[in-house]
């Protein structure tokens, strides 16, 4: 059996810093698909391209002066798959004009669910792009973000990755029996803890959430067993976290809640 790997939070993108540019080479204008509601880490709008045009890319530029590494790169809401498209994270010395890289093998995603693609960070660069090739239709994607992922620790106490709770419209007779059921959606519940954590955690997980706050981000609760299981979550507004052992540790919850992908 595999080793464990410890958990991971991909929240650290450079997509949207101050002074830098997103573009795409297609935007459908029949409605609001801006390019740059892909890095909000919200589902609620998506960019989608204006036809099937093969290879178009969205393009990163950090600006004068500034460069940003990558580690990792996650898709969602997406129907890259059901399109037969090919993607690839690329990067570039000079607005790719003659130096383009490919950041990993080009892959066409699995699945038309939450796609996510590690790879060794080849160090900062100013222009970053993703690149589609070879979609039978038009491309879109709710979330895209690309950065240096996290790596936190093992949880030290048990925790269940697929716990969920049903959010519905419950109708009961007078005596109590179940008349009806409307299920609305389904969220995911996970709790971790890290017990007695040092300093070094800590500082990981407080970085976090000054930068993070209460945004949504991806869990990815033990990647070397279960590649496919990175979900979409945000924190509880409570972040408190004491002292242990007189001050030299701290136990660590964290409650993380997100929708179910369906």
């Amino acid at each position: 059996m595999a080793q464990w790997a410890r958990i991971k939070f991909y929240y650290s993108t450079m997509l949207g810093s101050p002074g830098s540019v997103l573009a795409a080479d297609s935007t459908d204008t029949g409605g609001d698909y801006s390019v740059d509601y892909i890095h909000n880490m919200l589902e609620t709008n998506q960019w989608r391209s204006a036809g099937a045009t093969s290879p178009q890319h969205i393009t990163y530029d950090a600006g004068a002066g500034n460069a940003g590494p990558a580690d990792y790169l996650v898709i969602l809401g997406h129907n890259l798959n059901s399109a037969g498209a090919t993607v690839a994270l690329q990067y570039s010395t000079d607005n790719f004009a003659s130096d383009i890289n490919d950041a990993f093998v080009p892959e066409i995603p699995a699945a038309d669910t939450v796609y996510i693609k590690e790879f060794t960070s080849p160090g900062p660069y100013r222009y970053w792009r993703l690149r589609i090739s070879g979609a039978s239709s038009a491309p879109y994607m709710a979330v895209c973000v690309w950065g240096a992922a996290t790596e936190l620790d093992y949880a030290t106490a048990g925790f269940d990755p697929h716990g969920e709770k049903t959010h519905a419209t419950v109708n009961l007779s007078a005596g109590g029996f179940v008349t009806g059921v409307h299920e609305r959606y389904t969220e995911r519940v996970i709790s971790l803890r890290f017990a007695d954590a040092d300093q070094a955690l800590y500082d990981r997980i407080k970085l976090w959430r000054e930068t993070s706050g209460l945004k949504n981000f991806f869990l990815g609760w033990e990647r070397s067993g279960h590649p496919d299981e990175v979900y979409l979550v945000r924190p509880d507004a409570s972040f408190r976290n004491p002292f242990s052992e007189g001050g030299l540790y701290r136990d660590i919850t964290l409650r993380l809640r997100g929708r179910k992908e369906s």
